[in-house]
């Protein structure tokens, strides 16, 4: 049974000029969503020919099951690849990164977004803490107390080795 899809590559966010995913990490998600339908398919003993026609691709049923198998294989201890764009709710996007998923190495990505992702945490604590987020760049961002009335600049910066 050949693959019967292949995803445009593109995600919503890369449609809207968000973040894109890389070239490796949408590989990666077609040849999962890919052996997730074979494997269907298989289960429902339908002929290598054109499965598609008693079965049609349908994300929404390759990603419940792909979110099932990962949870069990978590649950037994496995680190699972699975690539993703967060959107917590500070707005603040970034691609997946090993300390989410577990996995040791990676191999969709040459280098990580860790600073991202806890600028990230970071705003979201500072939002739970009734502070405002004013502004910000790659390294710092800076936060308002409105009931003092005082801004507070909060940076982060890799520490070698």
């Amino acid at each position: 049974m050949e693959n019967r899809k292949e995803s445009t590559g593109k995600t919503e966010m890369e449609e809207t000029g968000e973040l894109e995913i890389t070239q490796r990490m949408s590989e990666r998600a077609d040849a999962i969503d890919n052996a997730t339908y074979r494997y269907l398919a298989e289960l429902l003993e339908l002929e290598e020919d054109d499965p598609e026609e008693k079965f049609p691709w349908n994300i929404e049923i390759l990603r419940t099951v792909f979110d099932s198998a990962v949870s069990t294989l978590q649950e037994h201890g496995y680190a699972v690849c699975n690539p993703y764009v967060a959107t917590p709710e500070s707005g603040r996007q970034y691609l997946c990164t090993s300390s989410e998923c577990g996995c040791e190495s990676c191999s969709c990505q040459d280098g990580f977004m860790e600073k991202e992702r806890i600028f990230s945490d970071i705003e979201e604590a500072v939002a739970r803490g009734g502070l405002k987020v004013m502004d910000g760049d790659g390294d710092s961002i800076i936060v308002r107390n409105s009931r003092l009335d005082m801004d507070f600049e909060i940076s982060v910066k890799q520490l070698e080795g």
